[in-house]
C-alpha cells in the first residue's frame, strides 16, 4: 500500500482551547487542538467535509481579543475531527496568530488590512 506524505511548511503549536466554526449552513462548537499560521485542526460537534468554507472563532483567555479567520476551508475530516486551511483573516489576526505560534513569516493567505 502506497503511502503519501505532505510536508508542513507551517510550525504547529499545540494548543487545547474552545472554538467555533461557521458555515452559511450552522455554528458549531469546536476544540481546537492545534494552530498554525497556515491551518488548525479542530473536533467539532457538526460535521464538515472537504473543500467546505468555514469562518473561526478561538478566544484564549478572559478579558482578551478573540482570534477570528474571516475563511478557511476544510482540507481532511476524520469523524468529527477536521483540519482547515487559513485563506483569509484579517491584519491583527493574523499578527496575533504568528505571535502565538511564535512565527512573523508572510504567509500565502491573503490579509485584509
Amino acid at each position: 500500500m502506497a503511502q503519501h506524505f505532505k510536508i508542513r511548511t507551517y510550525h504547529r503549536e499545540p494548543i487545547c482551547v474552545p472554538g467555533y466554526y461557521l458555515s452559511g449552513d450552522f455554528l458549531g462548537k469546536a476544540t481546537v487542538w492545534n494552530i498554525s499560521t497556515g491551518g488548525w485542526h479542530l473536533q467539532g460537534d457538526h460535521q464538515v467535509r472537504v473543500g467546505m468554507e468555514l469562518s473561526l472563532r478561538i478566544e484564549l483567555a478572559p478579558h482578551t481579543r478573540a482570534i477570528e479567520v474571516e475563511q478557511a476551508r476544510v482540507q481532511w475530516v476524520r469523524g468529527l475531527d477536521f483540519g482547515v486551511r487559513i485563506e483569509k483573516i484579517g491584519a491583527l489576526a493574523a499578527k496575533r496568530l504568528g505571535q502565538l505560534v511564535g512565527t512573523s513569516r508572510q504567509e500565502s493567505y491573503a490579509v485584509r488590512r
